[in-house]
């Protein structure tokens, strides 16, 4: 959509869903994640010629891509079994680096102004979800929040641009029980 204008225009008319796509951050690309041969891998499309290339080739699932604030990197959810971790990979394509190694989910969502952190939405084996971030270079991770409710997860955190706060969505599922006569 043009802002000034209030104009929309569709860029593409997918074949499936494409999965989580994410516009990079000189809005020149679009990142996105289709479901294709079996498998899930990321694809880029330059948006002036609607060019698409695919730049990653898992045999299972590799997807749901944010971009690095310079546009450089992209992180991504690296599924096994039941585990999701967080990799990172150049956002023109090759080797893909992993960063955690954990049993539960991992969501990255978005990345610290500096373009060192990853912030993910972590379930653990007990599934309790949390904020963490994990870094780039040293791979070392960091509790942001402390929830202790099985029935409570996050999603989605993002940094601000100054780098001093962060914004996630949180909320409690809770359950209802009802009777009914049986006749």
């Amino acid at each position: 959509m043009d802002v000034d204008t209030r104009q929309q225009q569709r860029i593409f008319e997918f074949d499936q869903d494409p999965g989580a796509s994410r516009l990079s951050p000189d809005g020149t690309q679009l990142a996105y994640s289709p479901f294709v041969g079996g498998a899930v891998n990321i694809s880029l499309m330059d948006l002036a010629s609607r060019i698409t290339k695919q730049i990653t080739f898992d045999k299972e699932f590799l997807g749901f891509p944010a971009w690095s604030p310079d546009g450089k990197f992209l992180s991504a959810e690296l599924h096994r079994g039941a585990d999701t971790n967080i990799v990172i990979l150049p956002s023109s394509g090759g080797a893909v680096t992993q960063l955690t190694f954990d049993h539960g989910n991992n969501w990255p969502q978005g990345w610290s102004s500096d373009g060192d952190k990853i912030l993910f939405a972590k379930q653990q084996e007990d599934g309790i979800w949390n904020v963490w971030s994990v870094s780039r270079s040293t791979k070392e991770e960091k509790q942001f929040t402390h929830y202790t409710k099985p029935n409570s997860y996050v999603r989605y955190p993002s940094m601000s641009p100054r780098g001093n706060q962060v914004v996630y969505e949180y909320s409690e599922a809770n359950g209802n029980i009802w009777m009914l006569e049986f006749k």
